[in-house]
């Protein structure tokens, strides 16, 4: 509708004249622009039509979508006062603000609108558009749909299985996808109830992030665990209130190395001999193989003891399984000895044991340690020299054998000997006789040995051979020759009776406790 301008009044003597004139120019009314009727047509289209926003996740909003306001009213300008968004559901749809106003015929403006549901399910609501003027509002239908987030895991869960602890550890990959129907944020990650002991994350490019239907990420996780026992815990995602996750499992486990015996007591043995050899049992009774690499003594008397063989470092000592060691004892001198027997192995796989011992001086004697027969024509004999050995200590001696050995053993022979198979108590003694018998001209040597569980004792033997009678055989330098030949026949209780006579090719008698075995030619008389 056109309006008229009127001048302003001078003074209140012209107001009866000015409205005189004013209802004399005012046009009919036919001839002025109607204002528009209560009710007129609608002069807004939208676009896109309908406003449907995108399908989103509870919890999350969408980006704000840009919806176009067409005035289409002909030649009507639509004066637009506000723009919002009322009734059912209006709290879950955001208005992010528009741009209208005037609209001249055909312009347009643009409203911007975002869903942030709260809860599942399609969603309705109310976009008005009021005008200026008396205008009626006008309405657009707003709609969306609410739906869950959703996450899998691929693989859906994972053992590592048996770790030793404090090893080197493992790692695996997962991989993440949204496999729901909108995009949604990955708020945390982490691991969720249990035992996470020794889990920990590695790379990763989930943590934070957003991401749309179809779109993966991936997680890389480490197990090295620092104690025994099981791990069972949850990998867990949480998007809005929403969790996701896959079941992470694992054991820590350690060999348990146990020695028997642990320490080894190896008792008493003569200085030089050797002694006792014990059996030692390595056993694995922890939930993990065991290794071993080396095994050896060491440690103080390391030279007294021996590692005789072993089978513990020939593969994986498994669990419940053993091995065997055995170790010698042989003092090198007198007095405790203690050393470790030690096998390295990886890890926690070490296993040592202390062993202990003592060193006994020496304390049987042979006499003489030496004795020269003199020159005796080839194929004669001497008379035979009787020989002692003695048990000069303080505990019980087990004498095992009796035998000439040496370069000329067969020009010597035993006459007999009450030695071997003997236990000498402290203090006691048994003899061995001895005769020189050359089958030919020249110096003879050989060695008397007697063989004990206290070691082993020699006396040189020596005599001449002649081809024909000379001077009167030499009996020994300085013994009385009733001395050379003593009576053995008589009766002691420090001396056990058992003799054995050889000549010839008989050279030993043998008896242990458990075996005897006698050598010997032709009887040869006293």
């Amino acid at each position: 509708m056109s309006r008229i301008a009127l001048p302003r009044p001078i003074g209140a003597t012209v107001s009866v004249l000015a409205a005189m004139i004013l209802l004399t120019v005012v046009p009919p009314a036919a001839s002025l622009a109607a204002p528009p009727a209560e009710g007129g047509g609608a002069p807004l289209t939208i676009s896109p039509s309908p406003v449907v926003l995108p399908t989103t996740t509870v919890g999350n909003q969408s980006q704000s979508v840009e919806f176009e306001l067409l005035n289409s009213a002909g030649e009507e300008e639509a004066s637009i006062e506000k723009v919002l968004i009322e009734g059912e559901d209006s709290g879950e749809f955001g208005f992010a603000g528009s741009n209208c106003g005037a609209l001249q015929p055909s312009g347009h403006c643009s409203a911007w609108i975002s869903f942030k549901p709260s809860s599942l399910g399609a969603k309705h609501s109310t976009l008005y558009v009021r005008f200026a003027g008396g205008r009626p509002e006008q309405s657009f239908e707003v709609s969306g749909t609410a739906v869950p987030a959703h996450f899998s895991f691929q693989p859906g869960s994972y053992d590592f299985g048996l770790r030793p602890v404090h090893s080197e550890s493992a790692s695996t990959t997962l991989q993440i996808k949204n496999d729901g129907q909108a995009g949604a944020q990955v708020n945390s990650l982490g691991f969720n109830g249990g035992n996470a002991n020794g889990l920990w994350f590695g790379n990763s490019d989930c943590f934070g992030r957003w991401m749309e239907p179809g779109e993966t990420c991936s997680v890389q996780i480490y197990f090295g665990p620092n104690e025994t026992g099981p791990v069972e815990t949850r990998l867990q995602l949480n998007s809005n209130n929403e969790s996701f996750g896959a079941e992470i499992t694992g054991e820590g486990g350690r060999p348990n190395i146990e020695a028997s015996p642990s320490p080894a007591d190896f008792g008493a043995a003569t200085v030089g001999t050797d002694g006792f050899t014990r059996t030692i049992v390595i056993a694995n009774s922890g939930n993990v193989p065991a290794g071993f690499f080396i095994g050896v003594i060491a440690g103080g008397d390391a030279g007294s003891f021996r590692l005789l063989d072993e089978s513990c470092t020939s593969g994986p000592l498994m669990p419940s399984g053993t091995c065997t060691a055995h170790v010698r004892f042989t003092p090198q001198g007198a007095g405790p000895k203690t050393a470790r027997l030690a096998f390295f192995g990886e890890g926690e796989g070490g296993a040592m044991v202390t062993l202990s011992g003592e060193g006994i001086a020496p304390a049987v004697t042979l006499a003489p340690s030496a004795y020269d027969f003199g020159s005796r024509v080839a194929g004669g004999k001497s008379p035979a020299h009787t020989f002692a050995v003695r048990n000069e200590g303080g505990a019980p001696v087990a004498l095992d054998s009796v035998a000439i050995v040496g370069a000329d053993l067969d020009q010597f022979a035993l006459a007999g000997e009450e030695c071997s198979g003997a236990e000498l108590a402290p203090g006691a003694e048994c003899l061995l006789r001895v005769r020189f018998a050359p089958d030919s001209a020249g110096a003879k040597t050989a060695t008397l040995r007697v063989r004990g569980d206290a070691g082993t004792y020699t006396a040189a033997l020596a005599g001449t051979g002649l081809d024909d009678a000379g001077p009167p055989a030499a009996a020994g330098p300085g013994t009385p020759a009733a001395a050379q030949t003593p009576d053995l026949s008589r009766p002691s209780s420090e001396r056990r009776r058992r003799r054995h006579f050889a000549r010839g090719d008989a050279v030993a008698s043998v008896r242990s406790r458990s075996h005897r075995s006698d050598l010997r030619g032709s009887i040869v008389p006293r």
